[in-house]
């Protein structure tokens, strides 16, 4: 493949993980594809495999993470053990991939404001907030060793990323939360939005969560992202999070009434799907 953007594809594996490539590079943003019960948490890498395998993944040069809570960081180490690439993330998703077993020269920390370059690629860091009622704060700080509690992945930061590609760009923004005037001016083709507990926040805070995410960058397209229901596996059908954790019909009304008001399209993504987000 050449670099246009017809070149580039995006598989989405719900959550808010998401493989892109353009052929010749190939970039993972989270990693959690093992989706286990509560009562065991711990990477389960017979899913792992049979998810990067069925989506055809094979190529790897860098995984993002985005903050290391376990619905998004999980099996990060373990992939890239898979496949190789480089582990980038906050101090915490370190922590994790030391826990693992990853050699020190096979991650980099990372923070607001950092450019990384991976072959036709280029991604910015972005720090933000988690989405509100955040149950798990705070950093990881030592090495982290699973089967352990879910609360023991702290969030450690949470970071969006800026994807820029000669053939278009996009933002992942993977926690449905904002920090105001972050992201005026970005100007993407392609906005991966996380709506993971927006239907269960006040209709002021949709409101604003919309002004500084969505009309901030422009996008030409809207991919939900941490919408399905975590706990089950990737071999069933994607379904919301259950009323305990979000109200996704109201979520799913704001976005209709949104898209419709300012002729944004919206797009959910089917797990494994290969999408070519900048071509037109």
């Amino acid at each position: 493949m050449g670099s246009s953007g017809a070149s580039v594809e995006a598989v989405f594996f719900g959550t808010t993980t998401v493989y892109l490539s353009d052929g010749a590079s190939g970039i993972l943003i989270d990693g959690f594809l093992s989706r286990p019960s509560l009562l065991r948490v711990a990477p389960d890498l017979g899913r792992i495999t049979r998810a990067l395998s069925r989506a055809g993944v094979t190529l790897l040069d860098a995984l993002f993470v985005s903050h290391s809570h376990y619905d998004h960081a999980m099996d990060a180490p373990e992939v890239v053990k898979h496949l190789g690439g480089r582990l980038f993330g906050s101090a915490s998703t370190l922590n994790m991939g030391r826990g693992a077993g990853l050699a020190e020269e096979s991650m980099t920390c990372i923070a607001d404001g950092d450019e990384h370059r991976i072959g036709a690629f280029t991604v910015r860091v972005l720090a933000g907030v988690h989405s509100p009622d955040n149950r798990f704060p705070g950093t990881i700080e030592e090495p982290l060793v699973p089967p352990v509690r879910a609360s023991s992945y702290r969030d450690g930061g949470c970071l969006s990323f800026l994807i820029t590609h000669p053939g278009g760009s996009l933002l992942i923004h993977p926690s449905a939360n904002f920090v105001p005037g972050k992201f005026d001016g970005l100007d993407v083709d392609v906005l991966y939005l996380a709506i993971g507990a927006l239907g269960v926040q006040p209709q002021r805070f949709q409101s604003d969560y919309w002004r500084h995410v969505v009309e901030a960058t422009r996008p030409d397209l809207i991919v939900p992202i941490h919408w399905d229901n975590f706990f089950v596996s990737l071999d069933r059908r994607l379904r919301p999070l259950p009323a305990i954790f979000d109200r996704f019909a109201v979520t799913k009304a704001f976005l209709d009434r949104k898209s419709e008001e300012t002729r944004i399209p919206v797009r959910f993504p089917e797990p494994f799907e290969v999408i070519r987000p900048f071509a037109r």
